[in-house]
């Protein structure tokens, strides 16, 4: 709701205030009545634990009471000997004023014997009947367990009773059993003196038959209202009159068993809250409910009369409160009239101040937007040179990069070849010398036979002794046998270094200054001999050449785009591993890749690979400049190079050349060819 400036500041104030005391005394009394209601509902859920704790620990107390009394009668001589003979009348005797004197002491209102073929033979609080087969759970738990077996039971008339069953043995040997129990109305009754509630008992009509249930209830002048309910009899109860059975019949018990379900109903003048517990049999079977009647008539009482003058105090404040608003506001009204007056004069002075600092305003920023466009301009100027310094200062650092790296191959080349050189000449005499060397061998295997042949033939015994056992001990067949195999180690030593010899000679020829015709696996092959010392026994290279002609290249630099591509594959395998080297020709293009199962690189590096001085190596590892090489290189041939890689699992660098159509192809010198395939990196390309 809006308000103009000369609306009476009461009216303003007054009805949002008076709207607030209304929804502040509302509060409060709702508030009031619910922290009342839920403390009411502690209180029952405290009074409803103390009873459950109660109804555990009589439970407890009255199984540990039949236990006590059922081994005190059989311990008694005379009943021990009349259920060893079977006599009844003894039994019946002296077993009468003892289950008189029980029934009054401890409420207990059967008691039996039975054999131990689990027939009845004495039903002292009823005599005549007896033979009959016993079949109850907590019978049949004892025969089987032959231990004392207590629980609560409902008898065949609904009648439910606290029951506790003995083997009664006598030295060793079972003579019968003793069975001794409780009505629930009992221990109802002994609930309801202690703990000052009501208490119902509901059975399930589905363990029940209606006749032998009704006939049992008639029996016991107990009242049979089978229909009160629809899935539930009314068993127990410790109301005083039967009068509120209607009452008690608009309630659903089975919904009150819950953890915080419980219901209040009036019964006459009284005002009861009912909570329900669920009713296991010994077996742990649900048979029932039992539900607790807690009287809250005194406490709703209590709570009614403090509520009334709570009610009546909150009215009486609001009302003095808001007379007196009504009476301040009144006089602030005539004040803020005046007041209000006075600051509409000085706001027109103000208005007046405003607009001439406004126009001076306008002027300063007409006088900014002028300095500024002329410090843009300015800027641009300075950011274009920058830009470029900075290109030609970078083409100045590849350059020398590149004289630097080109310079320190040719003083390599120069000293591989002149170490080639002076290697030459002594592994020529080396080799010469093995060969003689094997030919004297071969000659002396001759003579040392015509001797051996000589001496058998034409000397004594003690001669041919004397020789075998001379040949022996110099060990001479022994030598004959081991030389051979020393020359083939030591030629196959000397053609491993002619072939070091001759890869360093073709690795380090010098230049010419044109394009040849080229086979690019003879250069990978020269290189890989040049870098054997790194591969050595920790990694494997795997060849897979396939058909592809010669092209027209510098020989050199190709020698050192391999060179550069298989060091860093060598140095980013840290233990055991692999080179894979792939070469095929497709579309009018070579395709050379070569992979490797290394470290990888990560994406955010892979992007830089190429450019100067950047290297993923340690400090002092590497320069940052061989692939920066590599890929200077392959462009002035018109090539492109891709790269894959994998954090982990390695990297694959792809070479594409193209093909020089004068040039025949070359024949294959490893597997059958390789068929193109198409490798796509992350970012969508298709890689070789």
């Amino acid at each position: 709701m809006k308000h103009t400036p000369e609306e009476p500041i009461r009216r303003r104030i007054l009805v949002p205030l008076s709207l607030t005391i209304v929804v502040l005394f509302s509060t409060f009394i709702f508030s009031t009545y619910h922290i009342r209601a839920d403390q009411n509902l502690i209180d029952m859920r405290h009074n409803y634990e103390v009873t459950q704790a109660y109804i555990d620990v009589s439970q407890a107390q009255r199984e540990t009471l039949l236990l006590n009394l059922i081994s005190e009668i059989s311990r008694d001589t005379q009943l021990r000997q009349a259920m060893i003979t079977k006599d009844r009348d003894t039994l019946y005797q002296h077993s009468l004023p003892l289950f008189n004197k029980l029934f009054k002491a401890h409420g207990i209102s059967h008691f039996y014997y039975y054999t131990p073929a689990a027939r009845t033979l004495l039903r002292v609080h009823r005599p005549d009947e007896c033979g009959d087969q016993m079949e109850r759970i907590t019978f049949l738990q004892a025969a089987h367990r032959q231990k004392f077996a207590y629980g609560l039971e409902l008898g065949k008339f609904g009648m439910l009773s606290y029951r506790g069953v003995f083997p009664w043995k006598v030295e060793g040997t079972l003579i019968g059993y003793i069975e001794l129990g409780i009505e629930v109305d009992y221990v109802l009754k002994q609930l309801q003196s202690i703990v000052k509630k009501d208490f119902l008992i509901t059975i399930n009509k589905d363990q029940l038959d209606r006749e032998l249930w009704q006939r049992g209830r008639k029996q016991s002048s107990r009242s049979h209202n089978w229909d009160l309910f629809s899935d539930q009899v009314l068993a127990y109860q410790t109301l005083p009159d039967s009068s509120n059975l209607d009452t008690i019949k608009l309630l659903n018990l089975k919904s009150l068993v819950g953890e915080d379900e419980y219901s209040d109903i009036v019964i006459g003048q009284q005002v009861y809250r009912i909570k329900g517990f669920p009713l296991l049999n010994f077996s742990d079977q649900l048979i029932g409910g039992l539900y607790v009647m807690h009287n809250i008539t005194q406490q709703t009482t209590s709570f009614k009369a403090f509520l009334v003058p709570i009610i009546l105090v909150s009215a009486s404040l609001c009302l003095v409160l808001f007379f007196f608003a009504y009476t301040v506001l009144g006089t602030m009204d005539q004040s803020l009239r005046v007041t209000r007056q006075r600051l509409k004069d000085e706001v027109d002075n103000v208005t007046l101040a405003n607009r001439q600092l406004e126009e001076e305003i306008g002027q300063r920023r007409l006088a900014e937007l002028k300095l500024q466009l002329l410090n843009q301009t300015l800027e641009e100027r300075v950011a274009q040179r920058t830009v470029a310094l900075e290109k030609v200062n970078r083409e100045l650092q590849e350059t020398q990069a590149t004289i630097l790296h080109q310079d320190k191959m040719a003083c390599i080349g120069q000293l591989a070849a002149g170490i080639a050189h002076d290697i030459n000449n002594p592994i020529g005499f080396v080799s010469h010398n093995l060969v003689t060397f094997e030919r004297y061998l071969e000659r002396l295997n001759q003579f040392f036979a015509l001797q051996i042949g000589l001496i058998k033939s034409r000397g004594d015994n003690e001669m041919v002794a004397a020789c075998m056992k001379g040949r022996q001990d110099f060990c001479i067949d022994k030598m004959l046998r081991e030389m051979p195999v020393m020359l083939a180690e030591c030629r196959e030593g000397t053609t491993r270094i002619s072939q070091t010899v001759q890869g360093l000679r073709n690795f380090s020829s010098k230049e010419i200054a044109r394009r040849e015709l080229t086979d690019l696996h003879q250069c990978i092959d020269s290189t890989l001999t040049i870098i054997r010392h790194e591969l050595r026994s920790k990694i494997e290279v795997v060849r897979n050449y396939g058909e592809i002609p010669r092209i027209c290249c510098f020989v050199g630099q190709m020698n050192q785009v391999f060179l550069n591509l298989f060091i860093n594959a060598t140095q980013a395998i840290a233990e055991q591993g692999k080179i894979d080297i792939k070469s095929w020709a497709e579309d009018k293009n070579i395709y050379i890749a070569i992979s490797d199962n290394g470290c990888g690189i990560s994406p955010d590096k892979l992007e830089h690979i190429f450019e100067p001085f950047f290297t993923t190596k340690e400090i002092g590892a590497g320069t940052g400049l061989g692939l920066s090489i590599v890929y200077d290189i392959v462009t002035r041939h018109k090539g492109s190079i891709n790269v894959v890689s994998k954090p982990g699992e390695g990297t694959t660098f792809t070479l594409c050349l193209p093909i020089d159509l004068r040039a025949k192809p070359r024949e294959p010198n490893a597997a059958p060819p390789f068929s193109a395939n198409l490798i796509r990196s992350e970012n969508g390309d298709h890689r070789g």
